[in-house]
């Protein structure tokens, strides 16, 4: 009997990328079997609820995670090994389990592997210094962006290209009534209704970029932003961080919704390149090709190229329902080419595990 089992490693919490993965493997016929890494952290010590605690102890339960995902997948036995990011997995629990299993152990790694370990938690960090070795233990790193695979396989990493994607069970347009080119977002904390949304946790190169913004009010949904944005009656008005769902139903009601890359996304796309036009979204982002590659300009999203240009680019779709209308309905239809079941079609092609493409979406 053909071994159907894929071994899905990683948070599985609703909108992780390591779920919407998991459900996108069982939609092509697969016996998803799920490690929640998150969970099996939390769990290896009473002390994880506690931030600073938690990065005292990371030596400790990043030990303990690896002996527990270890006997799982020799336990499981399945036909693939799928991790995303992972951080906490050490060379030698990636080579043992690969010879323990003899099967193909891959890593999707969604962030950027050369950025270094930052001591500030609000910043993206490589969390280990030596990430590229454990790296080269895998059988395969997916990896986002083409820049990085090219870097990647120069240090001896096997290294594909995977983009990011949408899960079509979390965003696409929501079901909001007789709607017509978004209404705005109607917020009982502010008793207000908000046109230009921006969902997204803080960082010190989306803080700035947002603080050029001088002529429109921003909503935001996240964690961590300046207390004085929280205050009513402020430039931009800061909300509790939403996701799934609650993230498509701002995206279909705003008339048009931020999406500011980071620096460590480099000239690639981020997940919200996708789940913003999937969501029925008007997408307003910092220019890169990879993200007119797959939405291109004026036809499926705007771009700017400077902060400096945010604010006349939103004069340009607020005042513009025929475009906004033209950018939804494009954005949303390419956008529903890509989506996970087709990254997951394509990591199984590569390891040679047999699926029933007829289940694929």
């Amino acid at each position: 009997m053909t071994n159907r089992k894929v071994l899905v490693i990683g948070p599985v919490n609703e909108g992780a990328l390591a779920e919407s993965y998991a459900r996108a493997f069982e939609r092509l016929g697969m016996d998803v079997v799920r490690f929640d890494s998150e969970r099996a952290m939390l769990q290896a010590s009473r002390f994880t609820g506690n931030r600073i605690l938690r990065r005292a102890l990371r030596s400790f339960l990043w030990d303990a995670v690896n002996r527990e995902a270890s006997a799982v997948a020799e336990q499981v036995q399945p036909a693939l090994i799928f991790a995303v990011k992972c951080t906490f997995f050490h060379p030698e629990t990636v080579r043992r389990i690969r010879k323990s299993t003899g099967v193909a152990f891959v890593n999707h790694y969604p962030d950027h592997p050369y950025i270094g370990i930052r001591w500030d938690p609000r910043e993206a960090s490589a969390q280990r210094r030596d990430l590229i070795e454990v790296f080269r233990e895998y059988s395969i790193v997916w990896m986002w962006e083409k820049s990085l695979v090219a870097r990647l396989r120069n240090d001896g990493v096997e290294a594909q290209y995977l983009p990011f994607a949408v899960d079509p069970e979390l965003f696409r347009p929501q079901e909001v009534g007789e709607l017509h080119d978004g209404e705005g977002v109607p917020c009982e904390l502010c008793n207000t209704v908000h046109d230009v949304a921006f969902v997204a946790t803080y960082t010190r190169a989306r803080c700035d970029e947002v603080a050029a913004i001088r002529r429109h009010k921003i909503a935001i949904w996240g964690n961590n932003w300046p207390r004085k944005w929280r205050e009513a009656g402020g430039q931009h008005r800061v909300h509790a961080p939403v996701w799934g769902k609650g993230f498509a139903e701002i995206c279909t009601r705003a008339h048009v919704s931020l999406n500011v890359l980071n620096a460590e996304n480099l000239g690639g796309p981020n997940m919200r390149t996708f789940e913003v036009p999937a969501s029925g979204g008007v997408m307003l982002g910092r220019y890169s090709a990879a993200q007119d590659e797959f939405f291109p300009e004026g036809e499926a999203a705007l771009y700017y190229r400077s902060p400096e240009e945010i604010d006349e680019k939103l004069d340009v779709l607020l005042r513009d329902r025929e475009l906004r209308a033209r950018l939804r309905k494009n954005g949303a239809r390419l956008a529903a080419a890509q989506t996970y079941d087709v990254r997951a079609a394509e990591v199984l092609r590569a390891c040679g595990v047999g699926f029933d493409s007829g289940s694929s979406r």
